[in-house]
């Protein structure tokens, strides 16, 4: 065993002493350095001693999620950033008021208003509530005009070269 003080091997019987205010196990000569408080009793078991391992946390009493992971069913509004700033305005009250009501940072709610950030369903049903507005609404198919979609013929697959549209130069541009 190491003297914590001077760093030699103890050679007799180590003493546990405070020295400011640090309890040390020190050799004989480092022990009138301080107070001894008393004498170290090594443990009485040869072997080493094992890491003891962290306790195990409780897992909280609640049902368990379902092992298919399943779509939303809902979904937020396309303009949720102008119906949060409309709402708001309507009732007169500024970023600084809205913020205190929710306990919500006034920079989240701008970030809201300007669409910069995408608010998490706590903060939905917040806004929800204290606005008096709707921002989740049941998921719909979103259909797209039939000029948008690509159609290719089923045996040839759709690659990046179909999608861009190759200019050539004009004669005055070879010049």
């Amino acid at each position: 065993m190491l003297c914590e003080v001077c760093g030699r091997e103890i050679r007799g019987k180590p003493y546990k002493a405070i020295i400011e205010k640090a309890r040390l196990i020190v050799c004989g000569d480092c022990a009138t350095l301080g107070s001894i408080s008393w004498e170290y009793k090594p443990p009485r078991s040869t072997r080493p001693q094992s890491v003891r391992s962290p306790p195990k946390r409780r897992r909280p009493a609640t049902t368990k999620p379902s092992s298919s992971p399943q779509e939303p069913t809902m979904e937020l509004v396309e303009n949720f950033g102008a119906v949060i700033r409309q709402a708001r305005e309507a009732r007169g009250l500024s970023h600084e008021d809205l913020g205190r009501k929710l306990n919500e940072k006034i920079s989240v709610l701008k970030k809201l208003e300007g669409n910069k950030m995408t608010p998490n369903n706590k903060l939905v049903e917040k806004l929800e509530h204290a606005l008096k507005i709707t921002l989740l609404v049941p998921k719909t198919e979103r259909k797209f005009p039939k000029n948008l979609l690509v159609t290719t013929p089923p045996s040839k697959t759709l690659t990046l070269g179909d999608l861009i549209k190759h200019k050539t130069p004009s004669s005055e541009e070879t010049k």
